[in-house]
């Protein structure tokens, strides 16, 4: 866990700790039944904590200009302390109870005991349930044990607590059923669409294609959705067709038109178990069947806050499978808008399995690569295939400005092709090597278009990322935006380079530049 996160988790369970040891500490007759009470109300008192931390309508990520998943963290780790306040609480009673050999009479006489312990069990299930190993084996029997877990919990809780402080455990019950009203309030008006002409009609959901790129890689394009979303946010989708699974949360692998009414949605989906599984071996079956592939989809969101990467100079994105969802609407928007800020600057490195899975994502970078050039941006481009068999680099063309495309260069009169080894897009600066400038001869004896032809480099195996960042961000000063989505090996390799290169301008007296580092992960 990140250096700041420890810290506050640290600071909050030093906080509670505080409460419920603060002149309690004293070693008489009482000792065990004081601290037992003491820790009773504090954990009451925290009770509404992670209920609000966890709603997706979030005031306090409102408050501190940011979206629910990102404070997703810190819900875990205050039901955590909250389970262990709640522990000392009933820990301390038993240990009483058991010394004085009453636990069973105590059991039988007070009703509120039974009843507690049923909470702390729902409590202890709840913690464990939620770590990583656990939630994601299935997302989707996550989602409804953990939602069962918290009305049980709230249950036994009203049952337990005193009534005279049950006001604590309500506001938590009204945090969740806020929490219930705006998750349901949000798909019900999006989807939601009423025409008013001359045959008024009402529909809802919306149509969308599904496509299997293999078994490892589904591409849903969800047709004509009268909403905007900003490059990074996420939507959840569910679909009737698998009504048995929860709605999935999915990041939008493009970004809207600003001059359209409707857009259509693209997501990238790695297939894993539950609703993604389904969706590519239903996508795969309707493909054998060359039907068309429709389902109908309903929409929650758009969700999400992320950086405005315009007040950067230097822009460098780094994405392993599915995370190219995440960093491709960035240079998108970069690239297209009429408007990029202070980027002069933008390396992405995309890391995919098989070459196949890259394809989604160049094909919706291509058509904005030629207008680097006229905005004066360095845009370097790389894929890194780890797995599949050697293959000719692609040539990504753009023979007008309206009209781009994927080509694989080979030269029909040789017996060989020409193979693009090492050859980036960089618009504002001519090749410096004498093999790339050959390789640029060679598209121009092959009929490319100079001003528009240009290479996205092709490599394979592992790709050196700490190699790639340092390359990227170089000794110029200026801020740098580091941005990385692909999974915790990947995430720690960057984390690690950002903070070497940090180390090394602090060392250099480099003043007036600063690396931001920016992490997106589906915290689930």
């Amino acid at each position: 866990m990140p250096v700041r996160k420890t810290i506050i988790v640290v600071a909050y369970a030093a906080f509670v700790a505080l409460l419920v040891t603060f002149k309690s500490i004293k070693h008489d007759a009482k000792f065990h039944e004081r601290i037992a009470f003491r820790a009773a109300w504090i954990t009451a008192t925290q009770t509404s904590i992670p209920f609000l931390l966890a709603v997706r309508v979030n005031p306090i990520g409102l408050l501190l200009g940011t979206s629910y998943e990102r404070i997703n963290w810190f819900h875990r780790w205050a039901s955590r302390v909250f389970f262990a306040s709640a522990t000392i609480h009933g820990g301390f009673f038993a240990w009483e109870w058991i010394a004085a050999n009453f636990f069973w009479t105590e059991v039988k006489t007070v009703t509120m005991v039974l009843p507690g312990i049923g909470a702390w069990f729902m409590l202890a299930w709840t913690v464990i349930s939620t770590i990583p190993f656990f939630r994601r084996i299935k997302y989707e029997l996550f989602v409804v044990q953990h939602i069962i877990s918290v009305v049980l919990l709230l249950v036994f809780l009203v049952l337990h607590v005193p009534e005279h402080h049950l006001f604590s455990i309500w506001c938590a019950v009204g945090v969740f059923a806020y929490d219930v009203v705006t998750r349901s309030a949000n798909p019900i008006w999006r989807n939601l669409r009423l025409r008013v002409s001359a045959n008024p009609s009402v529909r809802y959901a919306y149509d969308a294609s599904v496509q299997a790129v293999d078994n490892e890689l589904t591409v849903m394009t969800i047709r004509n959705v009268g909403f905007s979303w900003r490059p990074g946010q996420h939507v959840l989708i569910w679909s009737p067709t698998f009504r048995w699974e929860t709605p999935h949360p999915f990041t939008i692998a493009n970004v809207p038109d600003s001059e359209a009414k409707t857009n259509d949605v693209q997501l990238t989906i790695k297939t894993k178990t539950g609703l993604t599984r389904d969706l590519n071996d239903w996508a795969r079956r309707t493909g054998l069947r060359e039907d068309n592939g429709d389902v109908r989809v309903l929409v929650t969101g758009p969700f999400g806050s992320v950086p405005n990467w315009k007040q950067y100079e230097n822009v460098v994105l780094v994405a392993a499978s599915t995370g190219g969802s995440f960093i491709t609407p960035i240079l998108e928007d970069l690239l297209a808008t009429q408007s990029p800020g202070c980027v002069r600057k933008i390396n992405a490195l995309y890391i995919v399995r098989r070459k196949a899975h890259a394809e989604p994502y160049l094909q919706r970078i291509t058509w904005v690569l030629s207008r680097a050039k006229e905005m004066g941006i360095s845009a370097n481009i790389q894929v890194a295939v780890t797995k599949g068999a050697r293959t000719v680099s692609d040539a990504v063309l753009n023979d007008d400005a309206n009209a781009s495309r994927e080509r694989l260069i080979e030269e029909p009169t040789r017996g060989t092709s020409v193979e693009l080894e090492r050859f980036s897009i960089d618009s504002t600066r001519s090749s410096e090597s004498g093999r790339e400038e050959q390789l640029l001869k060679e598209e121009m004896d092959m009929g490319f278009d100079g001003v528009y032809a240009s290479a996205v480099e092709h490599t394979e195996g592992r790709p050196e990322i700490a190699t790639f960042i340092r390359t990227a961000v170089g000794s110029v000063p200026g801020n740098v935006a580091v941005a990385v989505c692909g999974g915790d090996a990947i995430e720690k390799v960057v984390k690690t380079s950002v903070a070497s290169l940090r180390a090394e301008r602090i060392t250099d007296g480099v003043v007036g530049s600063e690396i931001y580092l920016h992490v997106e992960r589906s915290d689930i």
